[in-house]
């Protein structure tokens, strides 16, 4: 019973902790004023598994790029972009020990309590699991100056389901960006760190 609870309050704690967002922004460029963009030329994503690097995940990001900044009145522009689009994905894979002690043992179906106050420790178990990272970076077409970046964490439990994970954190981020009219839609719940980027 303790070893279920321990790990209930593991994968909680987790989730807390995918919950990071994070906002740089350039303060004396107005990107409010851009109008076009197009897509810079994206990274290779270097990851041990392969559904992280897979075209069908890059074109699912590209795609719901793409809606949110036209929804938010951008325009894909290859001749006469104002700004590039370009994302990273980081995945590390990431190990948990979980060390189960106790006071007493059990010898076949019964437990038997330990009265020497001595504790033991069962064998440890590995909790293994996958840090995914997205960053979205927005750079000025005209001096390839960084103006932008959002980047949110996500702890991804299966590599089947990366697309889907991933597409709801273009979400989260891009509700932070600035729309071309000067709207920000962002809800209060969600934590932003504005810095000057250098």
């Amino acid at each position: 019973m303790k070893r279920i609870g321990f790990v209930i309050f593991l994968v909680i704690g987790l989730g807390a902790c995918s919950r990071k967002l994070h906002i740089e922004r350039e303060p004396n460029i107005a990107i409010e004023k851009y109008r076009n963009y197009t897509w810079n030329k994206l990274e290779a994503t270097k990851a041990s598994h392969p559904l992280y690097s897979s075209e069908e995940l890059n074109e699912t990001i590209i795609r719901k790029v793409d809606k949110i900044l036209a929804q938010k009145g951008f325009r894909r522009n290859i001749a006469t972009p104002d700004f590039f689009v370009d994302f990273h994905i980081y995945v590390e894979e990431q190990k948990f020990q979980n060390l189960v002690c106790g006071a007493g043992f059990y010898r076949g179906e019964r437990y038997l309590p330990d009265l020497s106050q001595r504790t033991y420790c069962e064998s440890p178990e590995i909790v293994n699991y996958d840090n995914g990272t997205l960053i979205i970076d927005i750079v000025d077409a005209q001096t390839g100056q960084l103006v932008w970046r959002g980047a949110a964490e996500e702890i991804i439990d299966n590599p089947a389901y990366a697309a889907t994970v991933f597409e709801k954190k273009v979400k989260r981020i891009l509700r932070k960006f600035p729309s071309s009219k000067g709207e920000t839609k962002a809800k209060k719940q969600d934590v932003e760190k504005v810095i000057s980027v250098n």
